[in-house]
């Protein structure tokens, strides 16, 4: 025979029953996720004139530091110190969100529809190919964000260098994550007029 549950005290009973309810008040509280996502260029022309022939080009995975390899999105509240946005965070991998945006924006500013990002397919004959590599992905909110990254622009295979250089630029950053957000999109347009100004001349 099963022995019998004991029977709560007059104490544990309203205990318990208090303890449930403070549980599912803090349920009904807690905050909506928001996700939020880069976004490209709307209505650009190339920045060096009229554009001989549309080359095609590969886009290697941006890099980006470690620190960033997570959904919440990450600001800097001291030179030495970040801040996790429990409630704000990315749709998809950061990695893979500034790397597809800043495709869009360098197919549109060449301009050429043939840009394939790594990995492309072996019958993709890719003839320039662009590594980025962030060093530098910070903002603050109600201050500025920045973005510090270093490009080359190498021939076929990525053996032969044929224009490099580095970007460094700040936005105003706003008072909210959708402002950061907007102003980060901003700074990777920026970054894709480099880009697509040292294509220009290397495409010719």
């Amino acid at each position: 025979m099963r022995p019998a549950m004991p029977a709560l005290s007059g104490f544990a009973a309203p205990a318990l029953c208090a303890m449930l309810l403070a549980g599912l008040a803090g349920c009904a509280n807690s905050q909506d996720t928001r996700f939020y996502v880069l976004t490209p260029l709307a209505g650009v022309g190339h920045p060096g004139g009229a554009v001989v022939r549309r080359p095609a080009i590969g886009l290697r995975p941006v890099g980006l530091p470690e620190y960033l390899d997570r959904p919440q999105i990450v600001t800097r509240t001291s030179e030495n110190t970040l801040r996790l946005a429990e409630f704000d965070q990315w749709g998809s991998s950061l990695q893979d969100n500034v790397t597809r945006v800043l495709a869009e924006n360098i197919a549109l500013l060449v301009p050429t529809e043939r840009v394939a990002v790594f990995p492309w397919m072996r019958d993709n004959r890719v003839e320039y190919e662009i590594a980025v590599e962030v060093a530098r992905f910070d903002g603050t909110l109600g201050a500025t964000c920045s973005v510090v990254a270093h490009w080359t622009v190498s021939g076929r295979g990525g053996r032969e260098s044929l224009s490099a250089g580095t970007f460094s630029r700040t936005e105003a950053a706003g008072d909210d994550y959708a402002s950061l957000v907007a102003a980060y999109s901003r700074l990777i347009g920026a970054l894709a007029r480099d880009i697509a100004t040292a294509m220009a001349g290397v495409a010719r």
